[in-house]
């Protein structure tokens, strides 16, 4: 006969007093004073020091410090994290945030590229500490506003929700908005392409009923004269001015262009081009800005209009 097969005895996973360490693991990459004075990550950090308990809270922020974190994703919708605890094999762990529907972005988007003090900071790299603004009248706040709606999941098989491995998420993720606020976006599910193509969309829409002109550039095969043959007149403004109509007041957001392009191509330059190019750019405006206010005095009913046939 053969003998009686037994089971075999289920294997615990052996646990350290302390978490085991993890080699190149992901870690906050600021310290808790730079943490603190940025308001997207605050956004964040005030939601679950509000709704966590504070053992998991601290522990949760030791993990970040400690680099226990395997991997970290963010996609639509959620972020996903490897987390190593005291056992042998990492948690999974997950903090879900609903994304907002098209027809929500749609709304949202227009709404900003119609304020020039979002759609251009947007533009810029940054995002306002008043953006909330632009998502209140479609009913939608881009930052969780409550625990409810921010979620975790972790299969530490905690009581609570909120594991010190989903604080340790959290930390992480207050950290990299602290560095980039437009992951928020995409945590939210639009794109950062896809932002900036609808807000540079939205910025150059005519509003129905308004006639505005536009100055069209044209190409060489439209009888434009190459370069090589105007180099003498080149800066000299032709009739085609006086379509383009843009008012003369200083911008919303400091040199945008610059803080879109980044960091110096040249960085063993013996100038600091951009530092250069900034300091053209305020010396040109504050030019600008003075000739046309002595342009208003000086114009017979000091409108703008007059100013403008007149230049």
């Amino acid at each position: 006969m053969m003998p009686e097969q037994r089971p075999f005895p289920r294997r615990e996973e052996k646990r350290t007093l302390h978490p085991r360490r993890v080699r190149g693991g992901v870690r906050l990459s600021r310290k808790d004073a730079d943490l603190a004075a940025s308001w997207a990550a605050q956004r964040i950090i005030r939601l679950i020091e509000a709704g966590v308990a504070g053992e998991a809270l601290r522990e949760g922020l030791e993990y970040a410090r400690l680099g226990q974190t395997k991997t970290l994703r963010l996609a639509a919708g959620r972020v996903e994290a490897l987390i190593q605890g005291r056992s042998t094999r990492p948690y999974q762990t997950r903090l879900d945030l609903p994304a907002i529907k098209r027809d929500g972005w749609e709304r949202v988007t227009k709404a900003m590229a119609e304020q020039a003090v979002y759609s251009a900071r947007l533009l810029g790299g940054e995002v306002p500490s008043n953006i909330e603004d632009a998502f209140a009248p479609s009913a939608l706040h881009l930052f969780p506003a409550n625990l409810e709606e921010f979620t975790s999941s972790c299969t530490c098989g905690h009581a609570s929700p909120w594991c010190k491995h989903a604080a340790c998420a959290a930390y992480l993720l207050a950290d990299r908005l602290g560095s980039d606020p437009l992951l928020m976006f995409e945590l939210r599910g639009i794109e950062r392409d896809e932002l900036m193509d609808s807000l540079r969309a939205g910025r150059t829409t005519t509003p129905a009923g308004v006639d505005v002109p536009v100055y069209i550039p044209t190409s060489h095969g439209d009888g434009v004269a190459p370069l090589s043959e105007c180099v003498e007149n080149f800066w000299e403004a032709g009739p085609e001015l006086d379509l383009v109509d843009l008012p003369i007041e200083a911008p919303q957001v400091s040199h945008p262009l610059l803080r879109r392009l980044g960091p110096s191509p040249f960085p063993e330059s013996r100038f600091p081009l951009v530092g250069l190019l900034a300091t053209c750019y305020d010396v040109v405006s504050a030019r600008a800005l003075e000739e046309r206010g002595e342009a208003e005095t000086d114009a017979p009913d000091g409108s703008a209009d007059v100013v403008r046939g007149e230049r």
